[in-house]
């Protein structure tokens, strides 16, 4: 191999003259924490997603989607607010939690014991703990937006 192997590589054969094997895409363009487009992508939510996906997906994080969307305070604010809470359910699972879809083998492994596919077909997350807590995150919009008329 010829050349910058992270640029442009040739290969060499005394034979012949250098072939181009491959060269790097041009850099996209800057994006803010200098993501690429296949990571910006992962977070996306195609239309018909939501209807499949539990409401632990990730994908759901509202601190997420004020980044996303520039809204670096409320970004922030809802940030902690979930850090919050994901101290206080780990004291909850301190004293005791066993996984929905998986059980520990002798060995230490996880390993799955069904009904998530099930519960995903039939769009029954009810038993599923809203760890976004977005009732509770609409009601303090909502009271937010109800006291700051006043102010």
């Amino acid at each position: 191999v010829l050349g910058d192997p992270t640029t442009k590589p040739k290969g060499y054969d005394p034979m012949t003259e250098a072939v181009l094997l491959w060269e790097r895409d041009k850099s996209p363009t800057k994006t803010r924490y200098n993501l690429s487009p296949f990571a910006i992508s992962l977070n996306e939510i195609t239309p018909g997603m939501m209807d499949k996906l539990p409401p632990t997906d990730s994908r759901l994080r509202p601190d997420q989607r004020h980044l996303e969307n520039g809204e670096y305070e409320s970004a922030n604010a809802e940030k902690l607010r979930l850090e919050q809470l994901q101290r206080q359910a780990r004291r909850l699972q301190e004293k005791g939690w066993k996984p929905r879809w998986f059980e520990k083998d002798e060995e230490g492994n996880y390993r799955y014991v069904g009904g998530y596919w099930e519960a995903r077909e039939k769009k029954d997350w009810d038993t599923i703990t809203d760890i976004f807590k977005k009732q509770q995150q609409q009601q303090q919009r909502n009271t937010l937006s109800s006291s700051s008329t006043f102010l």
